[in-house]
């Protein structure tokens, strides 16, 4: 099984080199134009990628290598610890975040970690990831019906939404900021803005109060 490494610090190709063993060759991508056409090709066990090759935000283009891979791991690199970026790139498909500056040993730790279907995390991230799927299980028990007032105008407009806008628009109309619904249904905080956006100009209000007033029936 090969393992694609997407770097061009020399520093860390060297310690990744160390980490793979002998069994698992290494391929070095150092443009990401190419990235889609070396998978494709080597169609690799893991991906590793050096966050500083990205543009921030990361998650984006990193869901976009998940996709690639298929069933392939995708394991991120990067340079400090940010709370945000790692929720945001495990939500992305990633199946482990790490610094790097990592040693060998610890590096293969986290290669190993993945290949069999697990998940690395930064130790302190836990008890925020047990919130987020706290969230998100409150939220899908609970969605609030959408009850439009205003008589089939109104609910003619409804029926012109997405069935991701209307999950939104419930989490909204509970009191989820977007932070919270971007949390709740694993997107981004830009996904949301946009659909949100999308919502305001079907349903023809302006702002989240007047969107929780038409659907609560006020």
């Amino acid at each position: 099984m090969s393992i694609i490494l997407i770097a061009q610090d020399p520093e860390v190709i060297g310690r990744c080199r160390h980490a793979v063993s002998a069994e698992h060759p290494l391929e070095v991508v150092g443009a990401l134009d190419v990235v889609r056409e070396r998978i494709r090709a080597l169609a690799p066990a893991t991906v590793l990628v050096d966050a500083q090759m990205l543009t921030k935000p990361v998650d984006a283009q990193v869901a976009d290598i998940v996709a690639q891979t298929g069933s392939g791991k995708v394991v991120v690199l990067t340079e400090v610890f940010q709370e945000d970026e790692e929720i945001a790139l495990l939500r992305a498909g990633a199946k482990g975040c790490c610094r790097r500056g990592i040693d060998p040993d610890s590096l293969e730790r986290v290669i190993n970690v993945a290949q069999s279907g697990g998940v690395w995390v930064t130790r302190s991230l836990l008890p925020r990831l047990v919130l987020e799927l706290r969230k998100a299980t409150a939220a899908q028990q609970a969605p609030t019906p959408l009850k439009p007032s205003g008589g089939k105008q109104v609910a003619e407009r409804l029926a012109t939404l997405s069935s991701r806008e209307r999950e939104i628009v419930r989490l909204i109309v509970d009191g989820a900021t977007n932070k919270e619904v971007a949390s709740a249904l694993q997107i981004s905080e830009r996904t949301v803005k946009g659909h949100l956006s999308n919502v305001f100009q079907k349903l023809g209000v302006t702002d989240r109060l007047k969107l929780v007033l038409l659907v609560r029936g006020q």
